[in-house]
């Protein structure tokens, strides 16, 4: 009784930390060996939480403490990153109001990452950036995708404006439900 107890109040601890830190929370024996779309709760057992945590392998590419940046693992084109907030927002449409700067700094991590890949020959009209709208995404945790050369796209059928969101879309809808809210 005495070990359980003991466990729990670890466990309680190892929670309460990962929530002031606003991390993912730790791994959990709920997830599954192999990341799937539903499988327990987003926060422990999605691909980016294990990522984040270092189960996952990624080509990291930048972290910043509250952004994280790493290449998609099925890239669409010649570069494809991902750009996610360190906390937990299951996707676009559960942002509020005051998320439109979290979505600003996403963009423009993006864009400072292709353009420094890229250098001199970076083309703006070649960057796609964007969020998939659900349900039409594979990951429950906001990212933002930044692909490049446009031009080179494959799958263009996962990147359409129905399913495939820009910053500024996001923003625009995150505005005018701030000015629903306040009249």
């Amino acid at each position: 009784a005495n070990t359980a107890l003991a466990n729990t109040a670890l466990a309680n601890t190892a929670l309460a930390n990962a929530a002031l830190a606003n991390t993912a929370l730790p791994a959990t024996a709920a997830c599954s060996p192999v990341p799937r779309k539903g499988d327990g709760d987003p926060r422990t057992c999605s691909a980016f939480a294990r990522i984040l945590r270092g189960d996952l392998p990624a080509d990291v590419l930048d972290d910043d403490g509250e952004l994280f940046s790493f290449v998609d693992i099925n890239p669409a084109s010649t570069l494809h990153y991902l750009v996610i907030p360190k906390r937990f927002i299951q996707d676009a449409s559960m942002l509020e109001p005051g998320d439109a700067q979290l979505v600003r700094r996403m963009e423009a991590k993006a864009r400072d990452l292709v353009r420094a890949s890229v250098g001199e020959a970076f083309d703006e009209r070649e960057l796609a950036l964007g969020f998939h709208w659900p349900p039409w995404y594979s990951v429950p945790w906001l990212h933002l995708h930044a692909i490049y050369p446009r031009s080179k796209m494959k799958r263009r059928y996962k990147y359409t404006p129905i399913t495939f969101r820009s910053p500024l879309w996001v923003i625009a809808r995150l505005d005018a439900d701030g000015r629903r809210r306040h009249g």
